[in-house]
């Protein structure tokens, strides 16, 4: 597990500082997640407080967050191509977290829409430049498994909101009495605990140290956006697959996440305490297996001379995920559809493969920008069709709360056929930009 153990690699960090630096960005990456996801546990309180219908509550999930987190994306790319990529994290942890603080304050749906737009705009910042520094710490045959190190904070803080949300939410159901604030709404007082943590932990970011760009970056010099729209006009097969691919491979992910805890309370009548603590306990586990094992082997794949590794995966992953989404959802009792979601959740934790495959492809002086146009499309795709597909359907279609599963089943159904489609066409433009990316490097 070495960042730099080859006389090819000694330009890397040394092992501590790059492991560090994971580390790191895994707690920053969970802490976003949780702030991200904790609207899930609430649909109750906020349907009841706020009047709000299915389909409201599906865009504070997904198209508010998604918003600004795919425009200010492009921005944010750019600063990490040319900035200190630290001071880049350090200020959306600060937007984000300050946001999410302001999500306990709203006082009706166009206030709480409006600070989970900011949530999603300060997030922007996070995964451009995590995914660039990462890229310089640690050579590509053992990239896939940092990132995915990287991404256990996702499963961590999706877990995390689950389950704290959960224990939150059941401890002030009567209302909790704040100074200043007074008597504040579990949901409230959920937003503000989950929220102002994140004030403090954005300075863990100068832990680590700014590592240095690749080596073609920096004879590069300054890039230039027709740069990279050339660069991806060469391989627009390989990123048209990519791209449709990982944006059905993330809508059902979120469609999933947004609506699993309220399945499960509508469903099988399981209070919101319960709730959190068993599915929130059932995401961590499974997503740090996942995280842990998928990384490796697509590294191990790439070792072997599999170029087209990270597709190929997912040629297998799409069908788990349809197989067992539907299944799942469709289960008549708890176990079963645990069953389901266990075979669900290995292709859904898929935020590391999918940014390995574009870091693997795309030269160092690029990374940021454009894997903040991969962020823009794919999240506004996935974060916005994903849930609110589940809340329209469930409103305009079903019209009962109650089958709120199958909207869910739909929604999987056709997503993942396009997936497999996308995945599979992909496998020989891979191959061919991995290539051409191995020849610019030796060059």
């Amino acid at each position: 597990m070495s960042a730099a153990n080859t006389p090819a690699e000694t330009a890397y960090p040394p092992a501590f500082t790059a492991w560090k630096a994971v580390g790191v960005l895994l707690i920053l990456y969970a802490l976003s997640m949780m702030d991200r996801q904790i609207v899930s546990l609430m649909v109750g309180d906020l349907k009841h407080d706020l009047a709000l219908s299915d389909f409201q509550i599906s865009l504070l999930q997904g198209f508010s967050f998604a918003l600004l987190y795919s425009v200010l994306g492009l921005p944010f790319g750019m600063a990490v191509d040319r900035l200190p990529r630290r001071y880049v994290i350090f200020f959306g942890v600060l937007l984000w977290a300050g946001a999410a603080t302001a999500c306990g304050l709203a006082q009706n749906f166009p206030q709480l829409l409006a600070a989970r737009t900011l949530v999603g705009a300060g997030e922007a910042a996070l995964a451009p430049a995590a995914y660039s520094i990462l890229a310089d710490m640690f050579p590509k045959r053992r990239l896939t498994f940092a990132l995915s190190i990287y991404t256990i904070g996702a499963t961590i803080g999706s877990g995390a909101s689950v389950m704290l949300g959960g224990v939150l939410l059941h401890f002030a159901r009567n209302g909790v009495t704040l100074p200043i604030l007074g008597e504040v709404h579990a949901w409230r007082f959920a937003f503000l605990a989950t929220g102002a943590p994140g004030l403090l932990l954005a300075f863990l970011i100068f832990l680590i140290p700014e590592p240095k760009r690749g080596a073609r970056a920096a004879a590069d010099g300054r890039s230039t956006w027709a740069d990279v729209f050339t660069f991806i006009s060469a391989h627009w097969r390989f990123f048209a697959c990519h791209v449709v691919g990982f944006s059905c491979i993330m809508g059902m992910s979120y469609a999933r996440m947004s609506w699993a805890p309220a399945f499960l309370m509508r469903h099988f009548g399981w209070p919101v305490d319960r709730v959190g603590m068993v599915q929130g306990s059932f995401d961590l586990v499974l997503g740090l297996a996942t995280f842990l094992t998928t990384g490796q082997l697509v590294d191990w794949l790439m070792r072997k001379g599999v170029t087209d590794a990270h597709f190929r995966y997912y040629v297998v992953g799409s069908i788990v995920a349809l197989v067992g989404g539907v299944g799942g959802f469709l289960a008549p009792n708890i176990y079963l559809y645990f069953l389901g979601m266990a075979f669900t959740s290995v292709p859904l934790n898929m935020a590391a493969i999918a940014a390995s495959a574009i870091q693997t492809v795309t030269p160092a002086n690029l990374r940021g920008r454009v894997s903040a146009l991969y962020l823009m499309v794919v999240a506004l795709f996935a974060m916005t069709v994903g849930p609110s597909t589940v809340g329209l359907l469930t409103d305009r279609v079903f019209h009962d709360p109650l089958k709120v599963h199958l909207s869910l089943v739909t929604t999987f159904a056709i997503l993942a056929p396009i997936a497999l489609a996308a995945f599979w066409l992909g496998l020989a433009p891979m191959r061919r930009a991995v290539a051409s990316a191995e020849f610019t490097d030796a060059r």
